[in-house]
């Protein structure tokens, strides 16, 4: 069976024709102004859209003119997704966004990974957001780009969590861990600090997680979910308006202090160990956020 010859892209048209030209002048060139301010106006700072034309509209049908109608398309449906995106991501969004286009520069290609390549999607490429189209799909899918800012935000490397993983933490566990951390110290009789170790944790997920990523759009909910797992945990034991048992704990853990840890190996799904006057809720990467109402489990046999 012969070899399907590897993919390339087509020469730029050197002169597009009459009709085109103006249909770009009318429908595109015309509008970037309006785009170019809304994006400011959710970003916060001046963009740039640029587009190759000749380079683009090579991947056109034979005979349409609609070219400034297709670019205009395909910003109207960046501006838009990115307003979606940054509901729901609000100010982290807009510095994540901003810290990665380093240019300031949107701009619209062909997908380099040919027929690999999905409809519509981004990257972010030298600092440039580039909204790629599949070479024999240009036009298509034009309005469904707010799904595809993420990824493309994400895929440049930066220091600390992604946007997933610090929304998920302002969203998820923010929201409700001192309701857990009133619950805890109310049942231990003293006031204990939770210390969710995002940090470590994360990088340890990090290294450790390598096949899939989705973990990390989770990672501040599963925290909290392990917190109340110990609140669960404390309840069943016993320890609610028992003050001997109130006492040993508060006794023997002197920092009143529960911490998560994730290590390389465990020997369970979950563990309870006290170090150095810490409570550690334990697990490994790839048991992170299973049995999650099981942590704390045996913390009583320890005191």
């Amino acid at each position: 069976m012969p070899k399907t010859p590897a993919w390339s892209p087509k020469p730029a048209i050197e002169k597009l024709p009459l009709a085109v030209r103006k249909d770009i002048r009318d429908n595109f060139d015309s509008k970037k102004e309006a785009l170019q301010e809304r994006i400011k106006t959710a970003l916060g700072s001046e963009y740039t859209i640029s587009v190759k034309p000749g380079e683009v509209w090579a991947y056109a049908e034979d005979g349409n003119t609609s070219a400034g109608s297709c670019f205009n398309g395909y910003f109207e449906g960046f501006v838009t997704g990115l307003e979606s995106f940054l509901k729901t991501y609000g100010d982290n969004g807009k510095q994540y966004f901003n810290d990665a286009v380093k240019q300031s520069e949107i701009t619209l290609e062909v997908n380099p990974n040919g027929d690999k390549g999905e409809t519509i999607s981004a990257d972010v490429k030298d600092g440039v957001y580039r909204i790629l189209f599949r070479h024999d799909r240009l036009g298509y899918n034009q309005n469904w780009q707010e799904s595809t800012i993420l990824p493309a935000v994400e895929g440049v490397e930066t220091a600390g969590f992604s946007l997933s993983a610090k929304h998920s933490i302002d969203d998820k566990y923010d929201e409700e861990i001192d309701e857990c951390k009133e619950a805890i110290s109310k049942i231990l009789g003293a006031e204990f600090t939770l210390d969710p170790n995002f940090e470590e944790v994360y990088k340890a997920l990090s290294t450790g997680i390598t096949d899939s990523k989705d973990w990390e759009s989770g990672f501040g909910g599963i925290v909290l979910r392990y917190f109340q797992g110990l609140q669960y945990q404390l309840e069943r034991q016993g320890f609610k308006d028992d003050d001997m048992l109130q006492e040993g704990l508060q006794e023997t853990i002197e920092s009143k202090t529960f911490r998560i840890r994730v290590l390389p190996k465990t020997n369970s799904t979950t563990e309870t160990v006290i170090e150095d006057g810490v409570v550690y809720l334990q697990t490994r990467p790839d048991r992170w956020g299973y049995n999650t109402n099981d942590m704390g489990e045996g913390l009583v046999n320890l005191l």
